[in-house]
């Protein structure tokens, strides 16, 4: 018996979902997500990045990018079921939550700075890195939030769970995945990845799309880049 085309086409998009799901813990292998590799990394690399290595690092997000296009072109529902559509993506309401959803997770680093520096957040030793650890956290936002509070979140709310389960299961398979096998994995971490994801949830959700939990994400990450030497640094840092 054939299967209907509708029902092959969301095979096909939840299949293309799980790689997504994998593209997230391969993430080393393409030497991205920030705070996955030892912070000394970024100041061991040579000064001149080859272009092969900088093609691999921007295919990182670039996979993302295209698994997520071809999700969206297979979904029955259409784009809009994962937070893609033009709608939600030009609102003014999407504006709205980009700067109310920005200033709280600033806000968050700000004391996070406060508490915990002068260990927090890791601070790299020059300026000639930090082109790299932006990239990276610009590249961390638009994969983690196509594949968690787009896609996964999309699918799940396709499924017909309640809202608040949806949540829930992305959160939890968010904290797994951006903290199981990376160079350090303590309650800290954990914790601070769970609120970043709760707050993007909860971005998405009142949204109705991916677009104001990937900018938010983005400007949290980047609020939190601190490098030596910059003037003033971004996060202020206690006297010890």
């Amino acid at each position: 018996m054939p299967v209907p085309v509708d029902q092959l086409r969301t095979l096909m998009a939840i299949a293309l979902a799980g790689l997504l799901l994998l593209l997230r813990l391969d993430a080393p292998r393409f030497s991205g997500a920030e705070y996955d590799v030892e912070p000394s990394a970024y100041d061991e690399e040579p000064r001149g990045a080859s272009i092969g290595a900088l093609a691999v690092r921007a295919a990182w997000p670039g996979l993302a990018i295209v698994l997520t296009a071809g999700i969206a072109l297979l979904l029955p529902a259409g784009r809009g079921a994962i937070g893609l559509g033009a709608s939600t993506i030009l609102s003014y309401a999407t504006i709205v939550w980009i700067v109310l959803g920005s200033a709280v997770g600033i806000g968050a680093v700000l004391g996070l700075a406060a508490i915990r520096s002068p260990g927090w957040p890791p601070r790299l030793n020059s300026r000639a890195v930090a082109p790299r650890h932006a990239f990276d956290a610009v590249a961390t936002a638009i994969v983690d939030e196509l594949t968690f509070r787009g896609v996964l979140l999309g699918l799940l709310l396709l499924a017909g769970l309640p809202v608040w389960i949806a949540f829930v299961v992305q959160l939890v398979v968010y904290g797994i995945e951006t903290r199981l096998g990376r160079y350090a994995v303590t309650l800290g971490l954990l914790a601070e990845a769970l609120a970043l994801g709760a707050l993007t949830g909860v971005l998405a959700i009142a949204s109705g799309g991916v677009a104001a939990p990937l900018v938010a994400h983005a400007v949290i990450r980047f609020a939190a880049l601190d490098v030596e030497g910059a003037l003033p640094p971004i996060v202020p840092r206690r006297l010890a």
